[in-house]
C-alpha cells in the first residue's frame, strides 16, 4: 500500500516527466506544441479547433516554422512535425486533424491529375497504364487469393413477393465457407431477358433498408432492369456474422468486392440476365465500391458512381480505402481508376457541399480526356447538383434512371416512385433481427473470417470486437427501454474503451523517462512509469463519457457502468471496511463511500486491472487518513482484524 500513497501527486507532476526527454541542447528553440498553436491563433486571429493530442509535444525550432504572412503555411510547418494536418472552415476558424492517408484538398488532385496525364498522350499509351492499373489493383488488394476460397453452393433464396411492375426475393449466398452475403432482388415483372445492376451499399442510414433505396431498386425494376443490393461488409445482417467492428477494416475492403463479384456471377447464371447489359450503381462507399468493381471485372458495361467520385479522396473508411490500391503503378486515385471504364458508358452524380464539388471542373474533365482516346467523349456525363448535399435524393436518383434508361434501352414510361411499396426492414432480412435463421455452418466470429488472411494485421480489429460486446453486455444489463438511448450509451462506452486502449498502447512506459519518485526516493517502477503516461490522456476523453451517460442514464445507472469497468471494487472496498470497522458510523460511511466513488471514476480511464487497483490504493490512503483524523487509530484496528480472522482459521482446523 505504501508504494503508492505518493503516486497521486507522481501523476500531478507526469508532465514534467513526459517533457523532460524532449529537453535537448542549446538552439534547439524548443516549445510545448500547444503554446506554439496558442500563439498563431492570437498572431493571425483565428480560431483552432482540435481534433489532435498536444500533451507532452514539444516543437523544436518552434518560432522559425513561423510565417508572419501566412497562418496556412505556419500551420503546415508547424503541424507536420508531428503528423498532423489542418482543416479550413467556413467560419474563419482551422481545425487541427491526424494526417489521414486517404484524403486530401482538391489542389493535390489537380497536381495528381496533371502529373497522370503525362503519362499517356493516346489511346495506346493509355490502355499500356490501364493494363498495369489493372493488375496491380488486384495484388495490392489481394482478391485473388480469397476468391480462390470460394465455396460453389445454392443461394438462399426467400418467397418471391410481388408488387406493382416488380417483385422482390431475398437472397444470402454464402462465399467463403459460412459466411454468408445478404441482399435483395428486385426483378421486373414483366418476362424477358433484362439487363442487370448490382448494387453495392453505402453509408446512409439504415443502409439498404431505407426508403430511397428501395425506391431505386424498384424503380429500376420497374423500368426493365434487375437490381441487386446487398449489406456493407458488418453492416446489416452481415453484422450478425462479424461485428459492426470488423466494417472498419481492410478485410471489408476485400470481402465487398468479393461480395460483389460472388453475386454477379450468380446473377449470370440466371436465364433471364442479358450479360451485354450489366451495370453498377452506388452512392457515397458505395459510389467506391463501383469503382473498384469496374476496375476488377470488364464484365461491366455501364457504371454510375454518385456523390463519390473524386481526384483527391479514396473514401474515408477502411472499407474503402484499407487495402493500398492507389499505390499502383507508381500512384493512382480514384478518377484514373474510373477511367479504365472508357469507352463504356459512364455517369459521374457530383454535389456542391461534399468532396465531389470538384468532378465538373476537374475529375469530369480529365474523364473526358480519357474517353476522347477512343472518340466516346458522349459516352461519359457529369450530372453536378450544386446547391445539394451528400446523399442519394430525387434529383440524383432522376439522374441515375435516366442514364440506365439511355445506357440499357429501359422503359423511361415506367418511372414513377409513387408505384414503389416501401417494405418493413424485417421484410427484407434473410435470417431474422437476431441471427435466429442462420444456418448450422455460419460463421459467428470476425475469427473466422480472419483466417483467411494475415491475421497480425486484425489483432486490433480483434480486440475492437471484444470491446464492442464489453460495451453491449454492460448496456444490456441496464435494461433501457429506449433503444436509441441503448445504442448511444453502447456506442458512447466503445469509443471510451477504444481510445484509453488506443492512448496506453501508443504511449507505453518507455515514453516516460527512468528516474526517481522523488516523494520516496525509490526508483520509479514500470507500473508508476505506465501510469504516469497514462494520466496524460486528454481529459476530454473521461469529460465526453461522463457527460454522455449523464445525459441519457440515471445517476445509480451511472454507477453501475463504472462499476462495470472497475469490476465492483466500490461494493468489494467498502465491505472490507465493514469488516475492519465493525461499528462504522453513518458519517464514516458516508466520507469513506465518497472517496471510494471518487477512486472508481478516475479508475475508468486506466488500462488494466493493475492500474485501476493503484488508483484505488490512493483513495484507500485517504480513507485511512481520514478515520485516523476521526479518532480511530487504522492500524491497531487493521492488526485486529487480522488476529481475529487468524484465531476463526485456526478454530475451523480444530
Amino acid at each position: 500500500m505504501k508504494k503508492y500513497i505518493f503516486l497521486s501527486a507522481l501523476l500531478v507532476c507526469s508532465s514534467f516527466l513526459l517533457n523532460a526527454q524532449t529537453l535537448t541542447s542549446e538552439n534547439q528553440f524548443a516549445r510545448p506544441l500547444s503554446n506554439v498553436l496558442n500563439d498563431i491563433q492570437t498572431r493571425f486571429n483565428v480560431r483552432l479547433k482540435y481534433d489532435i493530442d498536444t500533451v507532452g509535444k514539444v516543437l523544436p525550432y518552434a518560432d522559425f516554422r513561423i510565417r508572419p504572412y501566412s497562418v496556412e503555411e505556419s500551420l503546415t510547418n508547424v503541424l507536420g512535425y508531428f503528423d498532423y494536418k489542418y482543416v479550413k472552415q467556413g467560419d474563419g476558424s482551422y481545425k487541427l486533424k491526424s494526417f489521414e492517408y486517404p484524403r486530401r484538398i482538391d489542389a493535390d488532385g489537380e497536381k495528381m491529375l496533371a502529373y497522370l496525364n503525362t503519362l499517356y498522350s493516346d489511346k495506346e499509351t493509355w490502355e499500356s497504364r490501364s493494363a498495369c492499373l489493372r493488375k496491380e489493383v488486384r495484388q495490392r488488394l489481394g482478391i485473388d487469393t480469397i476468391l480462390k476460397q470460394r465455396v460453389s453452393s445454392k443461394p438462399i433464396l426467400s418467397k418471391i413477393r410481388k408488387f406493382d411492375g416488380y417483385t422482390v426475393q431475398n437472397i444470402a449466398l454464402e462465399t467463403l465457407p459460412g459466411l454468408y452475403v445478404c441482399g435483395s432482388i428486385y426483378t421486373p415483372s414483366k418476362k424477358g431477358k433484362h439487363a442487370l445492376i448490382i448494387c453495392p451499399n453505402g453509408h446512409f442510414g439504415d443502409g439498404r433498408y431505407r426508403k430511397d433505396q428501395q425506391q431505386r431498386m424498384a424503380t429500376l425494376a420497374r423500368m426493365g432492369a434487375v437490381c441487386v443490393d446487398y449489406d456493407l461488409f458488418g453492416w446489416g445482417e452481415s453484422a450478425l456474422q462479424v461485428g459492426a467492428a470488423s466494417h472498419r477494416s481492410s478485410v471489408a475492403h476485400v470481402m465487398q468486392a468479393v461480395n460483389g463479384l460472388s453475386l454477379l456471377d450468380y446473377m449470370l447464371t440466371r436465364k433471364d440476365i442479358d450479360a451485354t447489359r450489366i451495370g453498377a450503381n452506388g452512392g457515397s462507399g458505395g459510389g467506391s465500391q463501383v469503382v473498384l468493381l469496374t476496375a476488377l471485372d470488364e464484365r461491366f458495361t455501364a457504371a454510375a458512381p454518385v456523390v463519390s467520385l473524386a481526384s483527391h479522396f479514396d473514401g474515408g473508411c477502411p472499407c474503402e480505402s484499407g487495402m493500398p490500391v492507389t499505390l499502383a503503378c507508381g500512384g493512382t486515385n480514384n478518377a484514373e481508376l474510373m477511367a479504365m471504364f472508357a469507352p463504356r458508358p459512364l455517369l459521374v452524380v457530383s454535389d456542391g457541399k461534399d468532396w465531389t464539388a470538384s468532378v465538373p471542373t476537374l475529375e469530369y474533365p480529365y474523364l473526358q480526356r480519357i474517353y476522347g482516346f477512343y472518340n466516346a467523349t458522349n459516352k461519359v456525363s457529369n450530372v453536378h447538383l450544386p446547391t445539394e448535399g451528400h446523399d442519394f435524393g430525387p434529383n440524383k436518383r432522376n439522374a441515375v434512371y435516366d442514364f440506365f434508361a439511355t445506357a440499357f434501352g429501359l422503359d423511361k414510361k415506367m418511372e414513377d416512385e409513387s408505384k414503389v411499396t416501401i417494405e418493413p426492414q424485417s421484410a427484407l432480412l434473410c435470417f431474422g433481427a437476431n441471427g435466429e435463421l442462420l444456418p448450422e455452418n455460419a460463421v459467428r466470429s470476425f475469427d473466422v473470417v480472419a483466417a483467411y488472411f494475415d491475421k497480425k494485421l486484425y489483432s486490433q480489429l480483434k480486440s475492437d470486437l471484444g470491446l464492442e460486446k464489453k460495451a453491449a453486455e454492460w448496456v444490456a444489463s441496464l435494461n433501457l427501454d429506449n433503444e436509441k438511448d441503448a445504442g448511444f450509451v453502447r456506442t458512447l462506452i466503445y469509443n471510451h474503451l477504444r481510445q484509453v486502449r488506443d492512448w496506453h498502447n501508443e504511449h507505453p512506459y518507455t515514453t516516460v523517462p527512468e528516474g526517481i519518485n522523488p516523494f520516496t526516493g525509490n526508483k520509479l517502477s514500470k507500473l508508476d512509469r505506465e501510469m504516469i503516461a497514462d494520466s496524460a490522456m486528454p481529459k476530454e476523453v473521461h469529460e465526453k463519457l461522463m457527460n454522455g451517460l449523464r445525459r441519457v442514464l440515471t445517476e445509480e445507472q451511472v454507477e453501475q457502468i463504472l462499476d462495470k469497468y472497475t469490476v465492483g471494487k466500490v461494493a468489494f472496498t467498502l465491505k472490507g471496511y465493514y469488516a475492519i470497522v465493525p461499528d462504522l458510523t453513518a458519517e464514516e460511511e458516508a466520507t469513506i463511500l465518497g472517496h471510494l466513488k471518487q477512486a472508481r471514476e478516475q479508475a475508468i480511464d486506466y488500462k488494466n486491472m493493475k492500474q485501476i487497483s493503484a488508483i484505488f490504493e490512493i483513495y484507500k490512503t485517504k480513507c485511512e487518513q481520514y478515520l485516523n483524523n476521526n479518532g480511530r487509530n487504522w492500524r491497531q484496528l487493521f492488526k485486529d482484524y487480522v488476529n481475529k480472522r487468524n484465531a476463526e482459521k485456526a478454530a475451523g482446523k480444530k
